[in-house]
């Protein structure tokens, strides 16, 4: 078929939802046979190192926040070196860095990927419209970030694919008991999860309020956040005023989400906005029962009343309410958590999730 190499560009590979998504696609992807090589906006990450491992060639431009005409050159280095048939890019700004260095390289394809409906920065949406010309396909992570991106980036409809993120099966390395043990979390106690970075995007400020109110008539729950962000002292001054913090730890980063869902009784999501939620789909993958705000993508993975709970969002009496119907009733979180992992391990298949991908590639080849 000649050259089939295909490269990924990502904005940073430090540990992220984003970051585990293309290692999965590009080991995947090799094993079908196709040439892949990834290259990062930013320095070396924990994913970077994953990839080396499994004999994938990564490269870094070394561009921190501030445009870097030198890291730019890099880039365009980057591409005329590896020469691929098919640049894939990830994330806002490997997604117009790419486009923009391809001016220079003319990689035969491009293709970007939109993995959240960008509630927040609307010169994102404007850079995405203007440079809409560089790029062959856009792949959306759900149908609501697909509608999103088309009425307000005002993407040519013909551009834009949905390919829902995959997960797969749990694999916890540690027992329930031992990680309980080490959160603090007794016998008696519900412990409530949360998995995402520290920023408003996610709603934590909110979920500060509803754990409050829960906690007047249910001691027993215990919320653990795991991720860090710029809204982590915010939260924490939210934590104290409420006289919660005892009962509401943030855990910073973690690399054994599977092992923190396995001693979890439930997990919440209490995003503003959102694509589609890794985090969600672990949680459900785990069998754990869910509660999700209804906005993008989220919607698309529960099922109300059936796989999931769902509430407003940043509506932190109605969080708190749905939590407490799942902290009094265990029969209910063991029927939406088998059933909510049963559905998403069905629809969010690995496999699936690669051959959509290849089914891209080769239409554009």
């Amino acid at each position: 078929m000649g050259n089939r190499k295909i490269l990924f560009l990502i904005t940073e590979l430090d540990v992220g939802g984003t970051e585990k998504n293309l290692f999965r696609l590009a080991t995947a992807l090799r094993e079908r046979g196709w040439p892949v090589e990834v290259a990062c906006l930013a320095g070396a990450g924990e994913v970077g190192a994953w990839l080396e491992a499994e004999g994938i060639a990564v490269h870094y431009a070394g561009m921190d926040r501030k445009a870097s005409p030198r890291a730019f050159l890099r880039l365009v280095g980057i591409l005329r070196r590896v020469r691929p048939a098919i640049l894939h890019t990830f994330l806002f700004h490997a997604n117009i860095a790419g486009r923009l260095a391809n001016i220079f390289a003319r990689v035969p394809a491009v293709v970007s990927s939109v993995r959240v409906a960008e509630r927040r920065r609307s010169s994102h949406l404007r850079m995405d419209f203007l440079t809409q010309f560089l790029v062959d396909r856009e792949i959306c992570v759900s149908q609501a970030v697909s509608d999103f991106t088309r009425s307000h980036a005002h993407i040519r409809a013909k551009k834009l694919v949905v390919i829902p993120n995959a997960v797969a099966p749990a694999c916890p390395s540690r027992s329930r008991q031992d990680v309980r043990s080490e959160l603090g979390a007794s016998q008696g106690d519900v412990l409530i999860l949360s998995v995402g970075r520290l920023e408003r995007q996610k709603g934590y400020i909110h979920l500060a309020e509803a754990a409050a109110a829960l906690g007047k008539a249910h001691p027993e729950a215990m919320f653990v956040i795991a991720g860090e962000g710029s809204e982590r002292e915010r939260i924490e001054e939210a934590l104290r005023k409420a006289g919660i913090a005892g009962r509401f730890r943030l855990l910073g980063w973690r690399a054994d989400v599977w092992d923190l869902c396995a001693a979890a009784d439930i997990f919440v999501l209490p995003s503003l906005w959102e694509g589609m939620a890794n985090a969600l789909l672990e949680a459900a993958a785990a069998g754990l029962a869910v509660v999700a705000t209804s906005v993008e993508g989220s919607r698309e993975v529960i099922d109300e009343g059936r796989t999931g709970l769902m509430v407003p969002p940043a509506d932190p009496s109605a969080l708190a309410e749905a939590l407490a119907r799942l902290v009094e009733d265990e029969s209910l979180r063991r029927r939406l958590g088998r059933d909510g992992a049963s559905a998403v391990l069905k629809a969010h298949d690995p496999a699936g999730f690669v051959s959509a991908h290849e089914a891209v590639y080769r239409e554009l080849l």
